[in-house]
């Protein structure tokens, strides 16, 4: 008869976790803070670089740090990550992406939160050339493939990501569990800051509609451009597109120039979560123009800060969303304007959303995310 521990030793890697918050950072981040809530009797081994090594706070005796300074989608991790984590002698490992080293051979749970990879290979979503691009996706295809092949157990955040695995992978549905994710509490607040500072602050002019993600290709925000080009006909609105600074949003300001969209559309950099949190309260509506996403964050985080919501069409976000936003077809520019002009132009439907946005945000918790994913981790036993 097989005697089960008292406790498991388990590892997550939270490489990821960071100070601007990215959604996997963001979900890492906040399964770590509510374990420690909700977890007094297994040990857990967190798996850190010495960037944000400062940036976690572990408060609990059973949470312990490990040092694992290497670079996420590198040789050095398919190399290396895997001796990291069986320096700790690990029951269990927790990847909270597809990126689990190859070489590992010990029990992991694995969480896919999209395949976005799989639906736009484009080569217009890289900065590399055509060649290592092909090399990069070649090695994401293995990757993705043995972490769906050999984990014990996998994690999605909505059905529609299930449904895909299953469909693609051809893999069981017993194997995958769902489990939601949730709006930041932080948005949940009132901001101690004046807006009329903030919005001075950041030469941002009211009315707006607001935008903060990524600017990958998928995100669709050149259809979203066209639409307010259209919109602009009719009636003076902003845009804010709140991104990180990189290859993809010197794109976007060339995309705006080349269209003389410089007075209706502003590309702001990383903003701290509390100036955000005024930001977005102060606009018109959070618009989301995604081809494909795995949950969706960011909309919950506008309807927690009580601002209507406008979203694609596309199966996850109605999946999260359900009747709290306005949806539209992201590849209609037309359509989205439309969309856009009927929203402003009726309070009725305003308020209608900002209502039935802050009864869907209280639909998902952390803290229950965190629930049911340590009951994953002891069905492994």
């Amino acid at each position: 008869m097989k005697i089960s521990k008292a406790f498991l030793r388990i590892g997550i890697d939270a490489r990821f976790i960071g100070p601007e918050g990215t959604g996997l950072g963001k979900y890492t981040e906040k399964l770590i803070e509510n374990l420690q809530k909700i977890d007094k009797r297994n040990i857990y081994y967190i798996f850190l670089r010495q960037t944000n090594w400062q940036f976690l706070k572990l408060k609990n005796n059973n949470f312990k740090k490990v040092l694992a300074d290497v670079n996420w989608y590198s040789l050095a991790e398919q190399l290396k990550m895997a001796g990291i984590f069986n320096s700790q002698d690990l029951d269990l490992l927790h990847v909270p992406h597809f990126n689990v080293p190859m070489l590992y051979r010990k029990k992991f749970v694995v969480t896919i939160h999209d395949l976005i990879h799989h639906n736009f290979p484009q080569e217009s979503a890289t900065t590399k050339n055509p060649l290592i691009y092909k090399l990069k996706r070649s090695a994401y295809k293995v990757t993705i493939a043995n972490a769906i092949k050999r984990s014990v157990k996998i994690i999605t955040p909505s059905n529609h990501v299930k449904e895909e695995l299953v469909s693609i992978f051809k893999i069981n549905k017993s194997k995958i569990t769902v489990i939601y994710e949730a709006a930041e509490e932080e948005y949940q607040k009132t901001p101690p800051t004046e807006a009329k500072n903030l919005l001075t602050k950041y030469q941002i002019n009211k009315p707006y509609l607001i935008y903060v993600g990524n600017a990958y290709p998928h995100k669709n925000l050149e259809t979203l451009f066209a639409a307010i080009k259209i919109i602009n006909h009719k009636m003076k609105l902003n845009l804010v597109v709140v991104t990180a600074r990189n290859i993809f949003s010197k794109k976007l300001e060339k995309q705006i120039a080349e269209n003389n969209l410089g007075k209706s559309i502003q590309v702001a950099p990383y903003i701290k979560t509390q100036e955000l949190n005024t930001i977005i309260r102060s606009s018109e509506a959070y618009i989301f123009p995604s081809l494909s996403e795995g949950f969706g964050i960011p909309g919950l985080n506008a309807m927690a800060a009580g601002v209507p919501v406008l979203a694609s069409n596309i199966p996850t976000l109605q999946e999260i969303y359900q009747e709290a936003a306005v949806y539209f077809d992201p590849k209609n520019p037309t359509d989205i304007a439309d969309k856009i002009n009927s929203l402003l132009n009726s309070s009725k439907t305003k308020e209608e959303l900002i209502k039935k946005g802050h009864l869907q945000v209280k639909k998902y918790s952390w803290r229950k995310m965190a629930v049911e994913t340590l009951k994953v981790y002891e069905s492994t036993r």
